[in-house]
């Protein structure tokens, strides 16, 4: 009871719309100010994509290294993460990579991509790069580090192995037992990575949840193998 949980945002990572931002930043200002007046720890979930990050060369970028929003959801994220650090608020702030679970709504990435599946064409983004996150593993990850001593703090949350699109794609059509055509569109090279150090250092259940290269498999299996 001494931690609120802030799950609240835009609906997509791609509007530009100021109502959407804004909706977020009034409703974040009034948890800040419950969380102050109760005495609460407040958990954020922010993004660790390149929405935030930039496009980078494959080297893993970490909590402290500087950000490069690429688009208007990163700007607002570091805006909110702004926001939270100078309030003086006791706080957690979490940026989480692709997160994978049940009940997505149907535009986001793994929904989207099994009913283009199902549907028999599927458009992959050549040059596009995910890092997935199992939604079990997030929540036990957090609940981890809420019950440690970092304070004021804010991780970064991905398995530290990001996959082409390509790859997700072709899992998700061997699963499936379909056939599909891939209709392929070039987009600027997205070759980033986070670093996982301080996660995995106050986390360390994280070394049982088997994040390697193959993660992406078993993730996208839990959810989406019939």
């Amino acid at each position: 009871m001494d931690v609120v949980v802030f799950a609240a945002g835009v609906s997509r990572s791609t509007t530009t719309e100021a109502t959407e931002f804004g909706r977020e930043a009034d409703l974040l200002h009034e948890t800040i100010g419950d969380a102050r007046a109760g005495r609460r720890r407040l958990l954020y979930f922010s993004t660790a994509s390149a929405h935030l990050y930039g496009n980078g060369d494959g080297s893993p970028r970490s909590e402290e290294d500087p950000v490069h929003p690429t688009t208007a959801y990163g700007r607002h994220k570091v805006a909110m993460e702004h926001l939270i650090r100078t309030s003086g608020v006791d706080h957690l702030i979490l940026r989480v990579t692709e997160v994978v679970g049940p009940h997505q709504r149907r535009h986001q990435l793994l929904p989207a991509l099994s009913d283009q599946v199902n549907e028999g064409v599927v458009t992959v983004y050549r040059g596009a790069r995910r890092d997935l996150v199992d939604v079990a593993d997030l929540v036990t990850i957090a609940a981890e580090i809420l019950r440690g001593d970092l304070r004021h703090a804010t991780v970064n949350i991905a398995s530290g192995h990001p996959v082409t699109a390509d790859e997700i794609v072709s899992h998700l059509l061997e699963i499936s037992g379909r056939a599909a055509t891939k209709v392929y569109v070039d987009v600027p090279a997205n070759d980033y990575n986070v670093s996982t150090k301080k996660m995995t250092r106050h986390a360390p259940s994280t070394a049982r949840m088997g994040f390697s290269p193959t993660y992406y498999r078993n993730v996208i299996d839990r959810y989406y193998r019939r």
